[in-house]
């Protein structure tokens, strides 16, 4: 399964930057758009990432047997 977040940047100049610091927790960009006026445009990016299955607890403890008994 997936999770989305959408970002606002006011400046087009600051759109690389929030890129980059957007990936380097580990999301992955998927679009972008701008909307406004000629004078004013907000610039909104969106991002994805997997989200990682939670272990449960027995799945935990299986797994911690394992690595104790080798």
């Amino acid at each position: 399964m997936k999770e989305y977040a959408c970002v606002l940047v006011g400046h087009h100049k600051d759109i690389g930057k929030t890129i980059e610091e957007w990936e380097r927790r580990d999301w992955r960009f998927h679009s972008h758009e701008a909307v406004g006026t000629p004078t004013m445009v907000n610039h909104y990016l969106l991002f994805e990432r997997e989200i990682k299955r939670k272990t449960s607890s027995t799945e935990a403890a299986a797994a911690a047997a394992a690595a104790a008994a080798t």
